[in-house]
């Protein structure tokens, strides 16, 4: 028999709703909290990435990537910023360049040790161009070098 209390006590209950993550690769499920952190990022930046709403700022979001996933995220990219306002942090060329990023603030630090916008702008400005490829690709005789090393 049911007291009046425990009654009372289930039908009062509030549920607990439980989100689980699991990373799949190669076809095998992998519980998020043993997943490597390349593996979280990936999840989180593309649950993020997916998701409708309001303006999204993300600070590095390469920390933690390799360049195979960071090549499905700017996939990612080129659906989703039609949807949302997207704003990256970020010191990876393939963000900025295969993401096709509608707006760039190049920043560097002034005498003062300021951190100022030194080029805004589309990728094609020219000023804008060449301190992406500087800082971005290591410069235009590192980007040549490995355009013939990779047959190119």
């Amino acid at each position: 028999m049911i007291d009046e209390a425990r009654y009372l006590s289930v039908v009062q209950a509030t549920p607990k709703p439980q989100v689980t993550f699991k990373y799949v690769a190669d076809g095998q499920e992998i519980a998020f909290e043993k997943a490597s952190e390349g593996q979280r990022a990936a999840v989180l930046l593309t649950m993020l990435l997916k998701q409708e709403g309001g303006p999204l700022i993300i600070d590095q979001p390469e920390s933690d990537l390799d360049n195979s996933v960071i090549s499905k995220v700017v996939a990612l990219l080129h659906t989703m910023k039609s949807r949302r306002q997207l704003f990256f942090a970020t010191h990876n060329a393939n963000l900025v360049v295969n993401g096709s990023a509608e707006l760039v603030a190049y920043m560097a630090n002034n005498s003062a040790g300021r951190r100022i916008i030194e080029h805004c702008g589309a990728i094609d400005h020219p000023p804008l161009r060449d301190a992406i490829t500087s800082t971005m690709e290591g410069g235009k005789i590192a980007f040549k070098d490995r355009q013939r090393k990779y047959g190119f």
